[in-house]
């Protein structure tokens, strides 16, 4: 008797899934060590557009923060994560500034962190979802070192948290 005629259908069947699965299941563990990423080319697109437009402070050799606050939304727990962001961004060196868009010039960002050299570092909300659940208030202050230091990629979220 041969080992392929001692194999039933039911065992081939098995082994096929067992290999899907494993395959599913390698994929998923390798994600986990990728950040989630958005849009690069909205972002760059709204850092030129807001260089045109002279709205981007002047580069200085340092990071900055910038809130962009659209029209008809400001909140009290997006004041905090802001108080929070910005105090983190003095202590790592950085600087902050805040902008108003019009109705006309709204976003889905809330913040944009930019390297000294004007690369964007961060796009997205001021409490990102997860920050939102009640975990943490300041987990993005949190993470800013990490971000200034670009040992990692650039961290895109969107879209932006409602009201």
């Amino acid at each position: 008797m041969s080992p392929l005629s001692a194999l039933r259908p039911g065992v081939i069947t098995g082994l096929i899934l067992l290999a899907c699965w494993l395959g599913w299941i390698t994929t998923c563990f390798a994600s986990l060590g990728q950040r989630p990423m958005g849009d690069e080319t909205a972002v760059l697109a709204l850092r030129d557009a807001l260089d045109a437009r002279n709205q981007l402070p002047s580069r200085n050799g340092a990071p900055i923060a910038i809130r962009l606050r659209s029209a008809g939304c400001d909140c009290d727990s997006s004041t905090r994560s802001w108080q929070s962001t910005a105090q983190a961004m003095r202590a790592n060196g950085g600087r902050i500034a805040e902008l108003s868009l019009g109705a006309s010039d709204s976003t889905d960002y809330e913040l944009l962190v930019l390297a000294a050299d004007g690369r964007p570092l961060y796009a997205g909300p001021l409490a990102p979802q997860r920050m939102a659940c009640a975990q943490s208030s300041n987990a993005l202050a949190n993470e800013l070192p990490e971000l200034l230091s670009e040992r990692s990629p650039p961290l895109f979220l969107s879209p932006r948290c409602s009201c």
